[in-house]
């Protein structure tokens, strides 16, 4: 690992979510912010900094192969058995597990817990095809360890 490239696959829950447009994954998120404190004694400089919020990680990207296996993966709902159709559910809702990010030069992103929501975004043109946009949002995992590791496919397991 030591220059990571190009999108290979995105698991959710262990299984591939199918295939990725290719403006593929933006890692964003809110910032975070800092606290200057001064003291009264020392008006030339701030006496330390104090992590505020420590900001969010997200990941965004839009879902183009819109199987009703992966339609029910992402923004839940059910997929008919003989997968030709998908039946949304009554309502949004959040799917929570862990998500594995596989790059085009073998790194893995292995996130231990993240929170998922998706919906249709797009429009019914010849010059792009219709997306179900999603967000994924890395969450502290309940033991307080690492909300996710990078490294090298053999080095990284999910979990």
């Amino acid at each position: 690992m030591e220059y990571i490239h190009g999108l290979d696959s995105l698991l959710f829950g262990g299984k591939a979510i199918g295939d990725i447009s290719n403006d593929s994954i933006d890692w964003g998120g809110d910032e975070l912010s800092t606290v200057k404190v001064w003291a009264a004694q020392k008006r030339a400089a701030p006496v330390t900094e104090i992590i505020d919020s420590p900001g969010t990680d997200v990941l965004e990207f839009d879902l183009i192969q819109l199987k009703p296996e992966n339609l029910a993966q992402v923004m839940g709902g059910t997929a008919s058995e003989d997968g030709k159709k998908w039946d949304a559910p009554s309502k949004k809702i959040f799917l929570e597990d862990t998500a594995t990010l596989k790059s085009a030069d073998g790194t893995e992103v292995v996130f231990k817990k993240v929170k998922l929501i998706a919906y249709p975004r797009g429009k019914f043109g010849y010059s792009d095809v219709f997306k179900i946009h999603c967000k994924m949002t890395v969450l502290a995992p309940e033991d307080g360890r690492s909300p996710y590791s990078m490294g090298d496919a053999d080095a990284v397991t999910e979990g």
